[in-house]
């Protein structure tokens, strides 16, 4: 993958006075929760006495910290530290909020190492502990890659590597890593189209009736009978990827699948055009705007666009939020969001969609 990153120049963009101004204010910049500092300072205090008490219960040699937990930016609704224990490698310590389960962690310690086996460099996991009572939630030490987030590059960087590394890895071979994954025991549905999309319209289906007629809409246009499978990240932003001497170093925070390139693509036009604003207030829409025709323009260069079929999976995306609207960043759960994705939905569709929330206990989507 760091060959991937490697930059071949920058993209004079048709605002670039603005988003040079702007830049600052990138995609990913907002702290990990809507913490204080002193609040900060309080809550890493107790992370770290706890994370040391629980590595001396694990170890039979003395633990004690060179670095204590430090605070990353980054990830919505996962808290993200960097520590180093004494004689040790820098390590990162990810912890999930109590709502969600260790088992994704598991799952992401198989593919991690997979992954890593076939020249991706991500960061392998550890060890996953499913504890939620010693740090608020499971959580998971991982490898600290070199280099720092692509969101503090210039945003012309950002958007040409995006697009870039992004087609570079839809254009990997991916027979091998799928003959591994089902070595490794995980089932088809939980990571390989066209099973992932299936099973996501039938529990549409099953637990959400007024989307009924979306989903006929989407069997007529998904592709389900098979056709281009790429490796799949699921949130594929310059948050998301560590880039040091113009080469993108590692990619963090994978929502893994095997599928249609277009499934990362929706993602990213639908975090330029209805997500990044509610997370960052003061981004504007012709920069988002901007920043999203930049990375496809990128990404074009190596890889094929289809508008439609990114549409259809943008629809697939949305759905997804409204139906799980209590397990997604409370950024997103508002009102003006959700109507935002609705309208959405209707204008691409043409069908109307009535919205019933519901906070039942009903089996989630695989990734």
């Amino acid at each position: 993958m760091e060959k991937q990153g490697a930059l071949s120049g920058a993209i004079d963009l048709p605002t670039k006075q603005k988003l040079k101004t702007n830049y600052h204010k990138r995609m990913d910049d907002t702290e990990i929760s809507n913490q204080t500092t002193s609040e900060w300072g309080k809550e890493n205090f107790d992370v770290s006495a706890r994370f040391l008490s629980y590595l001396r219960s694990e170890r039979t040699d003395t633990t004690t910290y060179e670095i204590a937990p430090t605070p990353l930016t980054g990830g919505i609704d996962s808290r993200i530290y960097q520590y180093k224990l004494e004689g040790k490698q820098s390590r990162v310590l990810r912890i999930l909020p109590p709502t969600r389960d260790a088992k994704e962690l598991v799952h992401l310690q198989t593919v991690y190492k997979i992954l890593s086996i076939h020249g991706i460099n991500v960061p392998l996991i550890h060890c996953v502990c499913h504890d939620k009572s010693i740090l608020g939630g499971c959580f998971a030490v991982m490898d600290l890659l070199p280099g720092s987030t692509l969101s503090a590059q210039e945003p012309e960087i950002q958007t040409n590597v995006i697009g870039k590394t992004m087609a570079s890895m839809h254009d990997l071979e991916v027979n091998p890593i799928i003959d591994e994954l089902k070595k490794s025991g995980i089932p088809e549905e939980h990571f390989l189209s066209p099973a992932v999309l299936k099973n996501q319209l039938n529990i549409f289906e099953e637990n959400y009736p007024w989307t009924s007629e979306h989903v006929y809409w989407l069997r007529d246009r998904l592709p389900l009978a098979g056709g281009k499978l790429s490796i799949i990240h699921g949130d594929y932003h310059a948050g998301n990827l560590m880039f040091e001497d113009g080469m993108v170093t590692g990619v963090l925070d994978w929502s893994f699948l095997i599928a249609d390139p277009a499934v990362d693509l929706a993602h990213i036009v639908n975090l330029c055009l209805l997500y990044a604003h509610h997370v960052i207030k003061d981004l504007t829409l012709d920069f988002l705007e901007n920043y999203r025709v930049q990375v496809l323009k990128s990404y074009s260069k190596i890889m094929p666009v289809d508008n439609e079929l990114i549409k259809a999976f943008r629809v697939l995306e949305l759905l997804k939020a409204l139906c799980f609207a209590d397990k997604i960043p409370e950024q997103f759960q508002s009102a003006q969001a959700q109507r935002e994705f609705i309208d959405f939905i209707e204008g691409a569709t043409g069908l109307p969609l009535e919205f019933e929330h519901s906070t039942d206990n009903i089996e989630t989507l695989c990734q």
